[in-house]
């Protein structure tokens, strides 16, 4: 059976508008040339689509059941034509939204951004530094196409592919503290800078009932991952951080002890489950996940 584009947007017009005169208007048909055209789908499909009185139409069960697949079809024509729209040299065209944390932004991302640019320079491309609790608000409510953080709080209507796995870890110069394993393994003697309440880090302390919560209290409070490690190299106090962040050009040189038991963060890609990403947000997806494996982590970043 062969459904033609023309035909799922007149079905689907009619149907959200319910009137056949205001649905013509839309469509810049006649009433008669639309009401031939529906006729003939339904008779193309072998149903009743609409149930027509004086005034409005209303869909049959039948009609009901179609308009979902009907919206997928032409959302799906609409982004292949998009996709495969001449473009010349300058790849897919749009703009795209990514929400991401500090630690993934500043040591994954500039490089993955570089290879992306150099394919699509013709795409908008806005990056919004947020926490993982912001990163998956942002996506909920579609003011991001894509979000790079830990799923915290209500993900269910996100879908989610894991990254990597980072361990959580004490980061401190041996200029100014040597780590031992006592630190890592229960109370630590040594000054803890503390993270922000909102940030992923300090809810995975807190649901495996970590031992440096109460020293955490006590240190300078910081939410900034380039000030949070200014400060330990300053001397100023321990960052508490994982793999991750400990892999940006700034802790280079200093000492990242893993915690004992280990406690995981996880970084996840996140999107809408009810809506298709565009081509732009494809490519620029696909361009994190081939850069991922080339970027310059610790050891301990497990990707998947």
């Amino acid at each position: 059976m062969n459904l033609s584009e023309r035909q799922l947007r007149l079905f689907v017009t009619t149907a959200a508008l319910g009137n056949i005169s205001r649905a013509s208007e839309a469509l810049h048909l006649s009433q008669p040339a639309l009401t031939r055209a529906i006729a003939a789908f339904e008779a193309q499909l072998g149903t009743r689509l609409f149930a027509r009185t004086t005034r409005r139409v209303a869909l049959t069960p039948e009609g009901e059941a179609f308009l979902p697949t009907a919206k997928r079809l032409l959302e799906d024509l609409e982004e292949a034509g998009r996709m495969f729209a001449p473009q010349g040299r300058q790849g897919v065209r749009g703009r795209v939204t990514v929400a991401v944390g500090s630690s993934f932004g500043s040591i994954v991302l500039p490089g993955a951004v570089r290879a992306f640019q150099a394919a699509h320079p013709a795409v908008r491309l806005r990056l919004v530094d947020d926490n993982s609790e912001g990163i998956v608000r942002r996506v909920r409510q579609a003011d991001a196409d894509l979000g790079i953080g830990s799923p915290v709080g209500d993900v269910d209507a996100l879908a989610c592919r894991r990254l990597l796995r980072a361990p959580l870890g004490l980061l401190a110069p041996r200029a100014h503290f040597r780590l031992t394993r006592a630190d890592v393994q229960g109370v630590p003697r040594l000054p803890l800078l503390k993270e922000s309440a909102d940030t992923s880090i300090l809810q995975l302390l807190r649901m495996h009932g970590s031992a440096l919560l109460a020293p955490m209290e006590q240190g300078v409070e910081v939410s900034s991952l380039s000030i949070q490690l200014a400060l330990a190299q300053a001397g100023v106090g321990v960052a508490v951080l994982s793999a991750l962040g400990a892999s940006h050009p700034s802790a280079r040189g200093m000492q990242f002890v893993p915690l004992q038991p280990a406690v995981q963060r996880e970084l996840f890609l996140m999107r809408r489950r009810d809506r298709p990403l565009t081509s732009v947000a494809h490519a620029f997806e696909d361009a994190v996940l081939r850069h991922l494996p080339a970027a310059a982590l610790r050891p301990e970043v497990l990707l998947d």
